[in-house]
C-alpha cells in the first residue's frame, strides 16, 4: 500500500484511495473548518469497521444473519507525552437470535481483524521529512 495525502486548504487533506476519496480536517478549535473528520477519528473508527467486516463474513460464512450486526468504538484520548489514544474499547454486538455459544468463535474471528492486529503488535515505524521535489 502506499498513499499521497494532499493539501486540501488549511489544515484539511485529502487522499484517493482506489476510487475513493477521502478528507479530513480538524474543528474549528483545533484550526480546521471541519470538513471532514479527524484522521485520528478515523483511524478508531476504522478499527471498528474492520471489526464489523471480520464478524460480518463469520456469520455470512454460516449463513447466519448479519442484519442489526453493530460494532460500537469507544477511544478516550489523552495529550500525556505522545498524543495519542489511551484507551479503546470495541463491542460487537450479534443479531438478535444466534446462539451464545458463537460469542468465543466471532471473538476469535474478530481478533483477526488486522487493524486490532496493528494495534496489538505495533509496525517498525519511520519518518523522514524532505524539501518539495525531492520525492
Amino acid at each position: 500500500m502506499k498513499f499521497r495525502i494532499d493539501s486540501a486548504g488549511g489544515v484539511a487533506s485529502h487522499v484517493r484511495i482506489g476510487e475513493h476519496e477521502l478528507r479530513f480536517d480538524q474543528p474549528p478549535s483545533f484550526g480546521g473548518g471541519d470538513t471532514g473528520p479527524s484522521p485520528l477519528d478515523v483511524m478508531v473508527a476504522t478499527v471498528g469497521a474492520c471489526a464489523h467486516y471480520y464478524a460480518a463474513a463469520f456469520l455470512q460464512a454460516r449463513k447466519l444473519p448479519v442484519d442489526r450486526l453493530s460494532v460500537v468504538v469507544e477511544a478516550e484520548k489523552t495529550t500525556a507525552g505522545a498524543h495519542r489514544i489511551k484507551r479503546l474499547s470495541v463491542v460487537v454486538v450479534l443479531p438478535p437470535g444466534l446462539p451464545e455459544e458463537l460469542l468465543p468463535r466471532v471473538e476469535r474471528a474478530v481478533r483477526g481483524c488486522p487493524a486490532w492486529g496493528t494495534l496489538v503488535d505495533a509496525p517498525e515505524l519511520s519518518m523522514t521529512v524532505i524539501p518539495f521535489g525531492a520525492e
